[in-house]
């Protein structure tokens, strides 16, 4: 049996605070019930079985999602079981979220869907991240190593566009239509899986692999689905200059962004 739409949750027992406080928020305001699916390491299931057991989620390890078959940071490794997550679990949809956000208001599933079991593509220029990289880094954000791998991930996938699109941030929709048809159209055709596909762009092109680009740029290029886009559904301080600009007005950040944004992301870097 699948379903429409799934709420995914990556975590680690050194996020236990955060993914606690985020499903907390998800249980207030989930007012369609959509599911929600928290993998850990396998090691730690017991830990996240006592933390979580006052909340409606189904908790499983992460090996009966995705093992890696070679070895690798664990950053690269919680990408490779996202990826595999929106082809493996029942969902024809899943909003991937990490621990670091949390909800602000209610939402309901037509919050992501647009028609049918068709979801929003998070495709924007992200021009406001780019005022602030100039502004608080003197860095010029067409010159990063984001809009690096862009070009790159274009130039694989044969996409036609000349601007640099941002498909996140965090959270993730992503259609399990979309994956599908890349391994069918494009991996298996070439003799390769995602794995594999993600380590030659890093070791073939000096550059990190990127979840979001494959989705986004694959989908862009090939367009398996409908594209319906839509900006971030959630807001991130990518800095702490941010929060204390909007501070400094006066209003309560999290009042003042309600009304365009279901939730929030402080960078964990940073804040508590």
């Amino acid at each position: 049996m699948s379903y429409k739409l799934g709420i995914y949750i990556k975590t680690f027992s050194r996020d236990s605070s955060r993914v606690h406080r985020l499903i907390r928020s998800i249980e207030e305001y989930n007012r369609d019930s959509i599911p929600v699916i928290v993998s850990c390491p396998e090691k730690e299931i017991n830990h996240f079985k006592n933390l979580l057991a006052d909340f409606q989620i189904r908790l499983v390890p992460d090996q009966s999602i995705y093992v890696p078959k070679t070895v690798m940071a664990g950053w690269e490794e919680q990408m490779l079981v996202k990826m595999h997550a929106c082809l493996n679990l029942e969902f024809n949809n899943l909003l991937v979220i990490d621990s670091d956000a949390l909800f602000i208001r209610d939402f309901f599933i037509e919050d992501f869907i647009a028609y049918g079991d068709i979801p929003y593509s998070i495709l924007h220029e992200n021009k406001q991240v780019s005022e602030y990289e100039k502004a608080l880094k003197g860095q010029n954000y067409l010159e990063n190593g984001y809009s690096k791998a862009v070009r790159i991930y274009r130039e694989i996938f044969g996409g036609k566009s000349n601007k640099i699109y941002d498909y996140g941030p965090n959270p993730h929709l992503w259609s399990k239509k979309v994956f599908q048809s890349f391994e069918d159209n494009y991996l298996n055709p070439n003799n390769l899986t995602l794995e594999t596909f993600s380590l030659a762009v890093k070791h073939n092109h000096g550059i990190h692999f990127r979840e979001t680009l494959t989705y986004g740029e694959y989908l862009l290029a090939a367009q398996p689905i409908p594209i319906i886009p839509c900006g971030p559904f959630f807001k991130t301080y990518h800095w702490k200059e941010m929060v204390d600009f909007e501070k400094g007005t006066g209003l309560d950040v999290v009042d003042n962004i309600k009304s365009s944004y279901i939730g929030i992301i402080m960078q964990s870097n940073w804040s508590e």
